[in-house]
C-alpha cells in the first residue's frame, strides 16, 4: 500500500504532468493558428498581387497598342483600321498581352492555392497538437491511477 504522503505526491505530480500536456497542446495550436491566419494574409497578397499584374499588363497593352496606332496614322497619313499588315501586328499583340494576362492569373491562382494549403497544414497541426495534449494527458493520468494502485 502507497503512503498518504507519496499518494499525495503521485496525485500532484500526475495532476501537474496532465495539466502541463494541455496547456503545452493549447499553445501548440494557438501557434499553429495563428501560422494558419498569416498563410491566409499572404494568400490574399497574392491575389491582389496578380489583380495589379494583371491591369499593368493590360495597361502596358493598351498604351502600346495606341502609340502604335498614332505612329502608323502619323507615318503614312492612313487609318491604321483600314492596313490589314497594321491589323495583323495588332491581332499578334492582342493575342500575346491575352496570353500574358492568362498566365499572370494562372501564376496568381497557383500562388493562392499554395497558401491556401499551407494554412490548412497549419490547422491540421493546431488540431493535432491537441490531440497529442489529451493522449499525454490522459496516459499520465492512467499512469498516476496505476501508480496510486500499485
Amino acid at each position: 500500500m502507497v503512503a498518504p504522503v507519496m499518494k499525495a505526491a503521485i496525485i500532484a505530480s500526475t495532476a501537474i504532468s496532465a495539466y502541463s500536456a494541455i496547456q503545452q497542446g493549447k499553445y501548440a495550436k494557438a501557434a499553429a493558428e495563428e501560422e494558419a491566419r498569416q498563410y491566409e494574409e499572404q494568400k490574399r497578397m497574392a491575389e491582389l498581387k496578380a489583380i495589379e499584374d494583371a491591369n499593368a499588363r493590360k495597361r502596358d497593352w493598351l498604351e502600346s497598342s495606341a502609340s502604335n496606332r498614332a505612329l502608323f496614322a502619323a507615318k503614312t497619313g492612313t487609318d491604321p483600321n483600314e492596313s490589314a499588315s497594321f491589323l495583323a501586328l495588332r491581332e499578334s499583340n492582342e493575342l500575346t498581352a491575352s496570353r500574358d494576362l492568362g498566365a499572370i492569373r494562372l501564376m496568381g491562382a497557383s500562388e493562392s492555392r499554395k497558401y491556401d494549403l499551407s494554412s490548412w497544414n497549419s490547422k491540421m497541426s493546431g488540431k493535432a497538437a491537441m490531440t497529442s495534449a489529451y493522449g499525454r494527458a490522459s496516459s499520465t493520468l492512467l499512469s498516476g491511477y496505476r501508480d496510486l494502485n500499485a
